[in-house]
């Protein structure tokens, strides 16, 4: 019989490592960093072990992953896995184990173990009132659904434990979640903490379900290209398909007697809202700015500021490719010196010198893609956010005006994929580079890890621009 303390107790030490390398994760090269990052993965990957095996995909994707990098790359890679490593504690948490535990957790320590948020209400804060009654009448009332399951964070019984970060709070909910609704209104389209909730549901495949808020003047959003068949919250066929899909999705049994009586408790509160109770689209507010304040950056705003994250992708990619060709000759002409010695009465003490400046080399190319990698992730990224929120100002009648950045993008995005062939090329031509002196080594295998790291990168900046692109189609 499996010890449910034991579990538990499990689950903290790992989350407490996770926490100690997030909170050194802005320096992710230093010493203390890689300690902390090893020592988390090599724990979790212990714990996960009793449990799951090799027939789990995110154990598979977890355990596997290559942790021979440096503290940029290392850091790469938990982004990678942060997902695998939340799910996988959530199926901890709720008793869902793996095919090699051959014992069972008995009813009662199960049902004390499924207390992890599994559904996520992303919805913006103006929209408050009418999404909190919803939560009461519909959830808790009328399906009979466990508060301590969802994550709603504007409740204090449903939100942020005291001492827990909101960002991080919203990143583990939605990748454990079984369910995400996104509560949409006019408000909601103008909230980004809202569009990078849906953003994260979508990239992770998540179960979504589209509920429309009335007074919603819009019929797309973001990727959600149309709205015609988001559910109606105050449509009582459409209260009832989501009854259907929670019942079979949390496998829970609902007394229609509740349920009916609920329901029609919320149906009525919605028809007698007065008009400004409702989500009510946002009206522009003037006013003065003052020194301190944050403006609300408007289309060509973002537009500027893809051009500059744009540029600078370009800058980068054409240093880390200058590089490589200085480099590529470097070595050429040590290799010729090389053959120049004689055979026959070699000079070990010059062959040494000479392989020691391509060592030099070889140090000097790793310090400028350990410089230059983490800066185009950003920049990439930034890119795509800046051109996401220019999507989301373009009027449907305007939408042409996103052509000229779907050719940019989808030129830039060519690029990377060449450059992407190249670093695996000239990756693989290090790597048969014969193994001839310490010094040159040490070199090459550092040099190896920085290539296949910046790979890695490419690899997330292709999917991620190809996101984009199919948003703007």
């Amino acid at each position: 019989m499996i010890d449910r303390q034991v579990i538990a107790n499990e689950i903290a030490k790992i989350k407490q490592l996770r926490d100690t390398y997030d909170r050194l994760a802005s320096t992710p090269n230093l010493y203390e960093t890689i300690e902390a990052y090893h020592k988390w993965h090599e724990e979790s990957c212990v714990v996960f072990s009793h449990y799951f095996d090799e027939s789990c995909k995110e154990y598979a994707n977890f355990s596997s992953v290559n942790n021979d990098a440096n503290g940029y790359g290392l850091n790469a890679n938990y982004q990678k896995i942060r997902k695998d490593f939340c799910v996988l504690v959530d199926k901890l948490e709720r008793g869902d184990l793996g095919l090699n535990t051959q014992t069972v957790i008995e009813p009662a320590q199960k049902s004390v173990l499924s207390s992890k948020k599994r559904i996520f209400i992303s919805h913006a804060s103006k929209d408050n009132e009418l999404i909190g009654k919803f939560v009461d009448l519909i959830f808790l009332l009328g399906m009979g659904i466990d508060s301590e399951i969802i994550a709603y964070t504007s409740r204090e019984d449903t939100g942020v434990p005291a001492g827990e970060s909101i960002p991080q709070f919203i990143q583990d909910n939605i990748a454990c979640a079984d369910i995400v609704l996104l509560m949409i209104s006019d408000n909601y389209k103008s909230s980004e903490v809202c569009l990078n909730e849906m953003g994260a549901a979508w990239a992770l495949n998540k179960h979504i379900i589209q509920i429309l808020l009335p007074n919603t003047s819009f019929d797309k959003l973001g990727w959600l290209c149309s709205l015609d068949k988001a559910l109606k919250i105050d449509d009582a066929d459409s209260i009832d398909g989501l009854c259907e899909v929670f019942a079979d999705k949390l496998d829970i049994g609902i007394k229609p007697s509740a349920w009916n009586r609920n329901k029609s408790a919320f149906l009525s509160y919605c028809s007698t809202l007065p008009t400004s109770l409702l989500p009510t689209v946002m009206e522009p507010e003037v006013v003065e700015v003052i020194e301190g304040d944050v403006e609300e950056l408007g289309f060509l705003d973002y537009r500027e500021h893809l051009d500059e994250e744009t540029a600078n992708v370009t800058n980068i990619c054409s240093t880390l490719t200058d590089a490589m060709l200085k480099h590529n000759e470097m070595l050429n002409s040590n290799t010729q010196r090389l053959q120049s010695i004689n055979p026959t009465h070699p000079n070990i003490s010059q062959a040494k010198g000479i392989m020691r400046a391509t060592a030099n080399g070889m140090d000097q190319l790793s310090v400028i893609f350990e410089d230059n990698t983490p800066l185009l992730q950003s920049s990439f990224f930034n890119m795509v956010d800046y051109a996401t929120k220019m999507k989301s100002l373009t009027a449907p009648d305007s939408e042409e005006a996103m052509e000229e950045e779907y050719n940019a993008i989808n030129t830039l995005l060519k690029s990377i994929s060449e450059a992407k062939s190249g670093c695996t090329g000239f990756r693989d031509a290090i790597d048969t580079l014969p193994k001839a002196e310490k010094t040159i080594n040490k070199s090459k295998k550092r040099l190896s890890n920085n290539l296949t790291n910046i790979i890695g990168v490419l690899d997330e900046c292709i999917s991620k621009g190809q996101e984009l692109l199919r948003s703007i189609l």
